[in-house]
């Protein structure tokens, strides 16, 4: 089973929700299939899934298969490409 360690999580989401608020904005919108929010940020990520809080709500959206620390990156981008 791969693992995500917290302190990566803490470092993934602080960096998107500071540097691209509006991928995990369409995130939530393509994959969460949540279209109305006020505000919304990248809680938690996990080796099986993100966690998107949007006002007083969470979305947890799944990744097609686990992936471990070293295939974050190249697995929210591949989310972003599959929207655009």
């Amino acid at each position: 089973m791969k693992k995500i360690s917290s302190k990566t999580s803490e470092r993934v989401c602080k960096h998107m929700n500071n540097d691209h608020i509006e991928s995990v904005h369409k995130y939530l919108k393509y994959y969460g299939k949540i279209s109305e929010f006020k505000e919304a940020y990248l809680e938690e990520i996990s080796s099986q899934f993100m966690k998107i809080k949007y006002d007083e709500n969470y979305a947890i959206i799944n990744f097609k298969n686990e992936i471990s620390e070293d295939e974050i990156h190249e697995t929210l981008v591949s989310m972003i490409r599959e929207i655009e």
